[in-house]
């Protein structure tokens, strides 16, 4: 291998770490939370909330709530190198043929054996298991997944290979235990030599205050401005910056009880005035998303993000933006605060501000605390004023994420559709999927979710009109359209992938049944009362013991009768032989509404399908007709269909009708109903009227030339 093939491997491998590090701080989010609401629940500034915290738990009331944190905060390090671990082995284990899935269980206990070796042998790791330990979490996770990856590739420390017939976590558990176990002491040799390495002082920079406090310029403006850098260099890695400064940077600092001081760091100038909304200032950078974008996932992160900047909590921003390892924001992340910090130093200089003696949360809100710390609203003015430059010096960096995030989108999101249409019949877990097209597929999902929930969103129905032998007008179809606010057009094959896979497919479909009984109770109203309304219905949907009971509601509430209605049963999935699928089947049939059974004659279960439920008519598969005319095998398999309806009385639906030529040929052939683009396309509702007054009982003028 070359040096610049090398490089490559190397840098890809780098980039593989930072990416799992990032998502590994995603997926503690609750854990983070948990903590924080403990924290906010602590600290919140309202004298009035603590005088009723303390009457209704006592004085110690605090010390309750900081259970909470110790059993979140307190454990982070540790679940983060099981994270770690478990995400790195999932991307670069993937098995052969003849190599043993790494399940993720085993992967994490090792990350958790191989974390208290290192925590044991470096005790002086601050709060070992908890944010102290996020460093030593993110080196054993990687070490752990890169270890296991190469025991795994030694056969001969793989356990037995003849267990395929035991229980398959009995059968990976032996198969893995040799790796696991070389691959501890391999860990434990590690550790051991790491502990003869010399611990890092807590007075580390002792000697750089010393240096600071010899300038001529006051230390203060040297020490605030390495404290912000420093914390904003460790959090851009993920590191809580706050753990950092309190581990080895006390000295910096001026202690919290005492007034600020030209030669020392102060605290409260550096917790409220430089990290408004927390590190990176991200108060600043929700307001300027705000601003700039309307939709997209920055938009929806920035939203819930206000509340917990406005108390200095801003991990939903770091990890869900993400800021963290992003190198879009760096600059703003870094150089922000630290003006921040410069700006304020200098304000108190020049004697427009001064600071009072006193503790106030961290969780105090911006402007609040301003006025709080100074005591005049000169405090309050100056942090107004440093938010507005702040939220400046973000609006073009938020332009370029979003620009580049819509050029992400150009690229992955046809590609996702694309691929998840075509996969669709083999009903993979496109939702729960960790690839591109899983992103895309949940963030489409929770669009779509919302889209029902409007009254006028993008989501609608259109209706395409049935046609008999003689042409007239029979019926329609309801067909489900969403006009995607940013995508456009999403096709209803992906739109049922994704409901179907994300378990939503009978809150969609309730939604599309009561629209269309909804519609067609309105065209009754004009005197359209013989057209049947057709409703497609995912074989799923039969294992919804409420879908009976929903359309007997709505049958009843806008007056229509049973035989109006035609569910069709699609093969997106296959029927379910449960009790709960039977027993909608039956009740649907006793109602009296007609079933349809759709894409008839290229699924594997068509015929057995009409063994085991009352069907009214049957839908032959549009791949059969599209091509009848150049096909003659499509059309003896017509013909053989239609023949197999007669005889069990059913009537028989050709759609993708195009042409006159493919029409007279397929009722030739003996079809009894036409739907497709030579009479019509689906039309909006106020469209079909038209249509209906056009066309209700007139014979195509083309079939009577």
């Amino acid at each position: 291998m070359n040096m610049k093939s090398l490089g490559a491997n190397l840098s890809e491998r780098g980039n593989l770490w930072l990416t799992v590090i990032r998502d590994a701080f995603i997926v503690l989010m609750p854990l983070t939370f948990l903590g924080l609401v403990g924290l906010l629940l602590q600290h919140l500034p309202w004298g009035v909330y603590r005088d009723a915290m303390a009457f209704l738990w006592g004085g110690d009331w605090s010390h309750h709530l900081d259970r909470v944190t110790k059993a979140s905060h307190g454990i982070f390090g540790m679940v983060l190198a099981s994270v770690i671990a478990t995400l790195l082995a999932r991307r670069l284990m993937r098995p052969s043929f003849d190599e043993p899935e790494v399940p993720s269980m085993i992967v994490a206990i090792s990350a958790l054996i191989n974390f208290m070796m290192m925590v044991s042998a470096r005790p002086l790791f601050v709060d070992g298991l908890g944010h102290g330990g996020m460093l030593p979490g993110i080196l054993v996770g990687i070490m752990t997944a890169e270890l296991l990856r190469f025991a795994v590739q030694w056969r001969w420390l793989r356990g037995s290979d003849g267990l395929y017939d035991a229980d398959s976590i009995y059968h990976h558990a032996v198969r893995l235990t040799p790796a696991v176990i070389v691959m501890g002491f391999a860990f434990f040799l590690f550790v051991e030599l790491l502990a003869t390495l010399p611990t890092v002082p807590s007075y580390v920079l002792s000697p750089l205050v010393s240096w600071a406090q010899l300038q001529r310029v006051d230390a203060t403006w040297v020490l605030s401005s390495l404290a912000t850098l420093l914390n904003q260099t460790a959090w851009f890695f993920g590191i809580h910056g706050a753990q950092i400064l309190d581990t080895y940077g006390t000295e910096i600092f001026a202690p919290f009880d005492s007034p600020y001081t030209s030669t020392l760091a102060f605290r409260p100038l550096f917790n409220h005035f430089a990290l408004m909304g927390g590190a990176g200032a991200t108060a600043c950078l929700v307001i300027a998303i705000l601003l700039k974008v309307r939709q997209g996932p920055q938009y929806k992160i920035a939203k819930w993000s206000v509340l917990p900047a406005l108390f200095n909590i801003n991990e939903s921003v770091l990890y869900g933006l993400p800021l963290v390892l992003n190198g879009i924001y760096l600059v703003p992340f870094l150089c922000i605060p630290l003006l921040f910090t410069l700006m304020t130093l200098a304000a108190t200089e020049m004697g427009l501000v001064s600071f009072l003696t006193i503790d106030i949360p961290w969780t105090t809100p911006p402007i609040l605390s301003g006025w709080l710390l100074t005591g005049s609203w000169r405090g309050a003015a100056l942090q107004c004023v440093e938010m507005a430059m702040g939220v400046a010096i973000y609006l073009p960096f938020v332009r370029k994420a979003e620009a580049t995030r819509k050029e992400w989108d150009a690229e992955a999101v046809p590609f996702a559709l694309t691929h998840i249409a075509q996969e669709s019949e083999k009903a993979g877990r496109f939702v729960i999927g960790h690839d591109q097209t899983g992103f895309v597929a949940r963030n489409l999902l929770a669009d779509l979710r919302n889209e029902w929930k409007k009254t006028d969103g993008g989501l609608w129905l259109a209706y395409q009109p049935k046609h008999d032998r003689l042409g007239s007008l029979v019926g329609v179809e309801a067909l489900v359209r969403w006009n995607h606010e940013v995508y456009g057009p999403i096709s209803p094959i992906v739109m049922v992938a994704l409901t179907e896979n994300g378990s939503y497919i009978h809150q969609l479909g309730a939604w599309v049944l009561a629209q269309a009984c909804a519609c067609k109770a309105r065209w009754n109203a004009m005197g359209y009362q013989e057209l049947t309304m057709a409703v497609n219905l995912s074989p799923l949907q039969l294992e919804d013991h409420t879908l009976f009971g929903k359309l007997e509601d709505l049958l009843r509430h806008h007056g229509l009768a049973p035989s109006e209605i035609e569910l069709e049963i699609t093969e997106s999935a296959v029927i379910p032989d449960s009790p709960a699928a039977k027993w909608t089947l039956r009740k649907l049939s006793e109602l009296g509404v007609r079933l349809v059974m759709d894409d008839f004659g290229m699924g594997y279960s068509s015929l057995l399908y009409l063994r085991r439920f009352q069907v009214h008519s049957i839908k032959i598969d549009g791949s059969l007709t599209r091509d009848v005319l150049s096909n003659s095998i499509n059309a003896e398999i017509i013909r053989s269909i239609v023949a197999l309806g007669r005889s069990q009385k059913l009537v028989v639906v050709a759609e993708y009708v195009e042409t006159l030529e493919q029409r007279l040929l397929l009722a030739d052939l003996g079809c009894d109903i036409f739907q497709g683009h030579f009479h019509s396309p689906a039309l909006p509702e106020q469209q079909c009227l038209a249509y209906f007054s056009q066309h209700q009982s007139v014979a195509v003028e083309a079939l009577r030339a």
